[in-house]
This record gives C-alpha cells, structure tokens and sequence, in this order.
C-alpha cells in the first residue's frame, strides 16, 4: 500500500452538472471539471423522491471527458445524478444533484 504522504490530494468536485433527456430511451449528461489531478469520474443515479440518499455508481469515463450518456433509464421516470471525480486517493465531494424526468416511449429524435 503507498504511504498516505505520497498519496496525491483528493481532486476537486465536478460544477455545473446539467442533464437533458432524449427521447424515452437516454439521458444526457454534461458538468464542467475543476482542477486537475483527477483520473477520471464516476457518474451515479438515484431513483427516488427528493431528497434522494441511495446513489449507485452507473458508469465511468475518463479524464478530461465531461460528458455521459446514460441509455438505461425508462420513460416516464424521474432520474437525480451526481458526478464524482476520483484519484489514487478517492473520490472527491459530489456535484450538484440534477433531477431530470424522461418522456413517455416514442419521443425519440429521428435517426437520420
């Protein structure tokens, strides 16, 4: 295990987060990243009345990528995210909480 000195600072939390439902299929996600330091984020959902508490993880993505598609959730449901950046020390504070409601099935932009 590394030495706690040599461990790096936890990075700072991902601001901004914003969220837009596509259709009944997908929900995009999109925040702005502070600070460097951070290998990547975790991206987390909740399916729940606010305030919400029982966040799970649903996907990753890179450094330096500050955006998500979240093509699992269920039309006519409503969603809260949060964003958490993460390094070798752990994860850091979540952003801000978005809530966001998918419309019903067949609301989908045309593939073409």
């Amino acid at each position: 295990m590394a030495d706690r000195a040599s461990l790096p600072a936890l990075p700072s939390a991902p601001v901004d987060l914003v969220a837009v439902a596509v259709g009944g299929g997908q929900v995009i996600l999109a925040w702005t990243e502070c600070g460097a330091g951070g290998l990547g984020f975790r991206i987390e959902r909740a399916d729940c009345h606010s305030p919400c508490t029982q966040f799970l993880e649903i996907g990753k993505v890179g450094p330096h990528v500050a955006a998500f598609c979240d093509g699992s959730v269920d039309p006519c449901t409503t969603y809260h995210y949060r964003v958490r950046a993460w390094n070798a020390s752990g994860n850091s504070l979540p952003s801000n909480v978005v809530e966001v409601t998918t419309p019903r099935a067949g609301t989908e932009l045309p593939s073409d």
